[in-house]
């Protein structure tokens, strides 16, 4: 599935290969599909095998990675997915960002480099090589204050309204 997309999309770059960070872009199906895609191949050299992948509808959270992993002594990742919110309108830049940082996530349980896929050594060491031989921007959290909403979506008021006066 990845080499088809590859091949169509070769035209196609993400960060690290010129990307104008001008388009604006709310996560699909789709985009996550040409996303893992071009970053598998770009930054993991395709090693991460295809995982699912499902939408957030949360103002929260941008992405996160789930898996199962076999048993006691059966340490294989099964039912790999990756989210990420459709809340916002991310730049290109931003949602590769997003998505490259589960990505790490993914090679760090598939590898068994972290089975338990944290923000710790493992993961800073990947991420700061990516983002200076790539100029990614990838951190364990950032500032929601730089995303644009995704019209049609409810202001942040409304969440708040919602739990005060809806619970």
């Amino acid at each position: 599935m990845c080499g088809q997309v590859a091949a169509i999309r070769s035209g196609d770059n993400l960060t690290g290969l010129s990307l104008s960070v001008k388009n604006y872009m709310v996560a699909n199906f789709e985009n996550m599909l040409d996303a893992f895609c071009l970053c598998n191949e770009k930054y993991f050299e395709g090693k991460l095998l295809f995982p699912q992948f499902d939408l957030l509808h949360s103002y929260r959270t941008c992405g996160y990675f789930q898996y199962t992993i076999g048993g006691w002594f059966d340490k294989t990742v099964y039912d790999p997915i990756i989210f990420i919110t459709d809340y916002y309108d991310f730049t290109e830049r931003q949602f590769t960002d997003i998505m490259v940082h589960e990505m790490i996530h993914y090679y760090l349980a598939y590898t068994g480099l972290d089975s338990r896929c944290r923000h710790g050594k493992k993961f800073k060491e990947i991420a700061e090589r990516l983002n200076s031989q790539y100029g990614l921007h990838i951190v364990t959290e950032v500032d929601l204050s730089q995303y644009k909403r995704r019209e049609g979506t409810p202001s942040l008021s409304y969440w708040f309204v919602k739990k005060i006066y809806m619970t």
